[in-house]
């Protein structure tokens, strides 16, 4: 959906008062591609479906008197996606007349799974502490747990530096990518993440994200969960705002195995 003409009518006359114009949107699975190409919106704010207190949460954006740093929990399809594919499809990967579904397969999207704006500006950086090359025998062969995929990984430690004038908060995003598994290979997952609170300007906070070998591992077409070895790069944040990688060693590891029926 895209809003309507009723809708944009509304906002285009609006905008032609010549004052900061800020559109609140509510709900889920609209195209903003209409909105985004008006120069004259100062701001999208996307409330989803608040609470009985949402109206006060918006207010407190909007005035100034807190800082946004949500990120959008869907991808944001175009209003033609429906077109594309037949609602009924549930189909993620993507083939040569099927587009995919979620940020990990399609990468089209108006705004993408885990955008967000903020009123600062911040630099990321990857800890170089984090290790260059790991045995998946060391990883599974330390894991106590009855089901290993919940077995934790060596935390990522990420810095981050408020680069601009206001105290925000900021979610920190860590994605997994690589040629490693079996094909096709996700655009990227969301595989950790951490929220640091009240960074002020100039200020750098530290933070380690946890996750598990399920965070990092994928799934082989039996539905096992399976730890591959290969090169794995992470970013962070949705723009990139860093990258690193490191190397997984040795024979792949099954960490759940997914019930078949017996045959």
């Amino acid at each position: 959906m895209n809003g309507g003409e009723c809708l944009l009518t509304l906002v285009k006359k609006l905008s032609e008062l010549g004052k900061p114009l800020v559109v609140t949107l509510l709900g889920d699975q609209l195209d903003d591609t209409p909105l985004l190409e008006l120069d004259e919106i100062s701001s999208i704010l996307w409330a989803n479906w608040p609470g009985q207190d949402g109206g006060v949460a918006v207010m407190k954006l909007i005035t100034g008197q807190e800082s946004p740093a949500g990120r959008l929990p869907v991808t944001q399809y175009p209003s033609s996606y429906t077109e594309q594919i037949p609602m009924t499809d549930m189909n993620l990967r993507p083939t040569c007349k099927y587009p995919g579904r979620t940020y990990r397969w399609y990468n089209k999207s108006i705004k993408p799974f885990g955008f967000g704006l903020h009123y600062t500006t911040f630099k990321a950086e990857i800890v170089t502490s984090f290790p260059a090359t790991l045995k998946i025998s060391d990883l599974v062969g330390r894991c106590t747990n009855q089901f290993p995929d919940t077995c934790e990984a060596p935390p990522l430690p990420v810095s981050i530096t408020n680069t601009g004038n206001r105290t925000s908060d900021y979610v920190a995003l860590a994605y997994l990518s690589g040629d490693y598994g079996p094909k096709p290979y996700p655009i990227k997952t969301l595989s950790a993440y951490t929220r640091l609170r009240g960074i002020t300007p100039g200020q750098t906070a530290t933070a380690e994200l946890k996750w598990t070998l399920g965070d990092i591992a994928r799934h082989d077409k039996e539905g096992n969960t399976v730890l591959y070895p290969g090169k794995y790069t992470i970013t962070i944040d949705e723009p990139t705002l860093t990258t690193a990688s490191f190397v997984l060693e040795g024979d792949a590891a099954v960490l759940d195995e997914w019930p078949a029926p017996a045959m």
